[in-house]
């Protein structure tokens, strides 16, 4: 059975990671008036670029035995490799939609929603699917009827998902929607960082974007994958979301300057 604390936390993981982009949505752009056009462009430039070029491709690419030889080194292991082109697409993918997409509207509070719409539907797609599947199957689990509808159909995978949303403490529940609050701000801060390196001409803040995502996604592999395990992790994550606050207050006011530049520059 999956107990009720464990059920509490699938359901407060869930809603978090499905309503709470939305929320903030709602009401950040009613703080600020940002372009809608920023958010949802921030949304669909991370399908594009995270779910239907990268992920297709690095599968492409672990069946291939060269691949699969250059990833057994550390610094071409699949932790690294992951981060590395976890950072390339997506801070890539920022880059061109506020050179070429967004070039009017370079704004702090437009760089913001991008950021939000970013890691929105991340949180969405990511966690939010994932855990309507985990309340459905621990409602069948404990209504008998999981072993008669879901496992003929599943296999042996059926055996490993049961045990899984069984033994699993609430508190990993609860983590992955703390996660997803945390990863949202690092989102914001990317895009604001990107969106500095558009505006001040300066690729480096760019680079700096992609090595930036780079280490904060292998790191956290590479706890929760050590001794250090998933709560290693998540303190590095809740230490990155503090350092991504601070970006996206102090950034604010650097990026209002550029924009105080450019207005000058104009001809009149």
């Amino acid at each position: 059975m999956v107990s009720t604390a464990s059920l509490a936390a699938i359901i407060f993981t869930l809603l978090l990671s499905l309503f709470l982009p939305a929320a903030l949505a709602i009401y950040f752009y009613r703080k600020y008036r940002f372009s809608l056009k920023a958010l949802f462009l921030g949304a669909g430039v991370l399908l594009l670029f995270q779910f239907i070029l990268r992920i297709p491709l690095l599968s492409y690419l672990s069946g291939q035995p060269w691949f699969r030889d250059l990833s057994t080194g550390f610094f071409f292991s699949a932790v690294i490799i992951g981060g590395l082109t976890a950072g390339l697409f997506e801070e890539c993918g920022r880059y061109l939609s506020f050179r070429i997409v967004l070039k009017h509207e370079l704004s702090w509070k437009n760089g913001f929603a991008y950021g939000l719409g970013h890691g929105g539907i991340e949180s969405i797609v990511t966690v939010g699917f994932a855990y309507i599947n985990n309340l459905v199957f621990s409602l069948m689990i404990n209504s008998g009827v999981f072993e008669h509808i879901v496992a003929p159909q599943l296999g042996a995978d059926a055996a490993v998902i049961r045990e899984q949303l069984v033994a699993l403490p609430p508190s990993l529940y609860l983590a992955a929607g703390a996660e997803r609050l945390l990863t949202l701000l690092i989102h914001i801060a990317l895009s604001l960082l990107v969106l500095y390196a558009v505006k001040s001409k300066k690729p480096l803040f760019l680079l700096a974007a992609i090595l930036l995502h780079t280490g904060l996604n292998a790191g956290a592999l590479f706890l929760q994958e050590s001794g250090a395990g998933i709560w290693g992790a998540e303190l590095f994550i809740f230490a990155a979301a503090l350092a991504a606050l601070y970006l996206i207050i102090r950034i604010r006011t650097p990026l209002a300057a550029l924009s105080e530049r450019g207005e000058e520059s104009k001809p009149r």
